[in-house]
């Protein structure tokens, strides 16, 4: 499935039905996922990207370990994003009843206004999971609407992933990853948090939640230090799912979930795989590993 985004809605439903049979305490959260996906594929037609950069302005960037959009504009259709907002709001609130009913109202407010919404996109452009939610805080958004930080930033990334992951399509359309070895996405610059060991030959491919991008990085170096000391690396599994793994760094105490293709017998979705393995991030916590899009005090 390597560079195979977006995914159709069959591929998500039948791996998703697997992981149901096991577990059905997570139908409503991977309801909340398959509603998503289908508002983002629905606009994948009328996203129109430009890149407007060379395969040698690429690899010069890669080789600086520069990913594309640090310097480079992403240009959003800001009336077609505010569409996807309101229809992923939509589709949240479908499948989670409970969800505050101003969820849907969130399309509405201040910062997507006419006037507002082009400034705001281009300051949070580059924001991780957390700056965002930092920022909506700061700037008291969630109190405005009346949602929690979390979800308002939740949304707001799922509504940009369709511009980026077109944006990323392009690029590939040029150039490869191969130059790339770094933990951060080569395209957008987010903080890889699942890989998979290739079937084929094991190799360890990072893959970006927001534009997923994939790309190579070593097996035995920890991505987000950097340490080669084979002696402060490890991983662990629950016992009877080895497929599944906790790849940690005792130097950084930072963890990398990871699907072992090889043992699965087939290459998964990553996308399915980060919310089914949410209790290997509890674990990881549990024993004291930090996520890897924590920032580090002196980043």
């Amino acid at each position: 499935m390597e560079h195979n985004y977006p995914p159709t809605m069959e591929e998500v439903k039948r791996e998703v039905d697997l992981h149901l049979e096991k577990n059905n305490d997570m139908a409503q959260i991977f309801d909340v996922y398959k509603g998503i996906l289908a508002v983002q594929l629905s606009y994948m037609d009328k996203i129109k990207v430009q890149v407007n950069i060379t395969e040698e302005e690429i690899s010069d960037y890669f080789r600086k370990d520069k990913y594309l959009l640090s310097d480079q504009n992403l240009k959003i259709n800001v009336q077609l994003f505010k569409e996807i907002l309101s229809e992923v709001c939509k589709a949240i609130k479908e499948a989670s009843p409970e969800a505050p009913d101003s969820l849907l109202k969130l399309s509405e407010a201040e910062e997507f206004k006419e006037e507002n919404i082009e400034g705001f996109l281009e300051k949070v452009a580059l924001f991780s999971k957390n700056q965002l939610e930092d920022y909506v805080a700061k700037e008291e958004i969630d109190k405005a609407v009346g949602l929690d930080s979390e979800v308002i930033s939740f949304a707001i990334f799922m509504s940009l992933s369709p511009f980026y992951s077109l944006y990323m399509k392009e690029v590939r359309g040029i150039t490869d990853f191969t130059l790339w070895r770094q933990s951060y996405c080569p395209v957008c610059g987010q903080i890889a948090v699942i890989a998979r060991h290739r079937s084929k030959d094991r190799a360890r491919v990072m893959e970006c939640w927001l534009c997923h991008a994939q790309w190579v990085y070593p097996r035995l170096e920890c991505p987000y230090c950097e340490n080669k000391d084979h002696k402060k690396l490890r991983f662990f599994y629950v016992p009877g799912d080895k497929a599944r793994q906790v790849h940690v760094c005792e130097e950084c105490n930072k963890y990398l979930k990871t699907i072992d293709s090889k043992v699965m017998e087939k290459d998964t979705l990553l996308d399915v795989e980060v919310i089914a393995t949410t209790y290997l991030d509890v674990l990881a916590e549990r024993e004291g590993y930090r996520s890897p899009e924590e920032v580090d005090a002196l980043n």
